[in-house]
């Protein structure tokens, strides 16, 4: 394989599908509960076939976005009502026990705690009636009360052949393989804006776990510095047989976005300008 054609992928954060009327409601609740702010809003279209389009950037690289559109857009999309994605966006409490606690009596849904991958505790919440799940770690080192950022959690059904694969078609690099212990393996990517990089964790799915392409609310973004190299790469994926979406976004002069699935579906949003 010409590693030309896999360019650097910087992670630039998440992208948080929003429905339209309850866009600035879930920009409420994450100031209300994760103490985040309201960074940039703007009246945006993300496609030429977007009727009307608004984004709301927060904390941590978090970017709210909704659409009105008579039309299925290429890339901007997220499908409601079905299974749960196997990707999980991490933020770390410094009293875990205490978040489930509070948000429990606010009748918020959240999953029980549960140990994961860093030898740490987690639960899963649904922010909103909208449902949109996030996940808190437990950091005990942390002084503050804040919601700060942590690794991505992807499932998949082989850790090994997963991570051979992230290798190959993102280039991701291996920091420590815990898969034949404890079922993981922790890779990086270069992070966007800053000389720093971002954690993600490949977990073995449990055995009844759904595998199989899912299309979330929450999608993590990473970012190609130079336009032609995204277009060169999006064209190196279809030639490889990886399903690949069409590109939207604005072709001629803008930001332009596709997406992909790896060997178990989970989605990856790619962008550039």
């Amino acid at each position: 394989m010409d590693q030309a054609y896999v360019p650097t992928l910087y992670y630039d954060g998440q992208m948080i599908d929003v429905l339209w009327d309850n866009h600035d409601h879930v920009m409420k609740w994450l100031a209300q509960y994760f103490g985040w702010s309201l960074v940039r809003q703007e009246n945006w279209k993300a496609d030429p076939g977007c009727l009307h389009g608004k984004m709301t950037q927060t904390n941590w690289g978090t970017w709210l976005i909704s659409y009105i559109t008579n039309q299925r857009l290429p890339h901007h999309f997220a499908e409601r009502g079905t299974v749960e994605s196997n990707i999980r966006l991490c933020f770390r409490v410094n009293e875990l026990q205490k978040r489930h606690r509070q948000l429990e009596q606010e009748n918020i849904r959240v999953s029980s705690i549960y140990d994961g991958p860093g030898e740490t505790r987690y639960f899963d919440l649904w922010a909103t009636t909208e449902g949109i799940r996030l996940t808190l770690q437990e950091d005990v080192s942390l002084e503050s009360d804040e919601v700060l950022p942590s690794w991505v959690r992807v499932g998949v059904s082989h850790v090994e052949e997963a991570v051979e694969w992230y290798k190959k078609y993102m280039g991701m690099e291996i920091v420590q393989d815990e898969s034949s212990t404890f079922g993981y393996a922790l890779m990086k990517l270069k992070l966007n804006h800053i000389e720093e990089e971002s954690f993600w964790i490949i977990e073995q799915l449990s055995e009844e776990a759904y595998k199989g392409k899912v299309d979330g609310q929450v999608q993590p973004v990473c970012w190609i510095k130079h336009r032609e190299a995204f277009f060169r790469y999006h064209q190196f994926l279809l030639d490889c047989g990886i399903e690949t979406s069409e590109v939207g976004g604005f072709l001629t002069k803008g930001m332009v976005s596709f997406h992909f699935y790896d060997l178990d579906g989970n989605r990856f949003n790619i962008s550039s300008m």
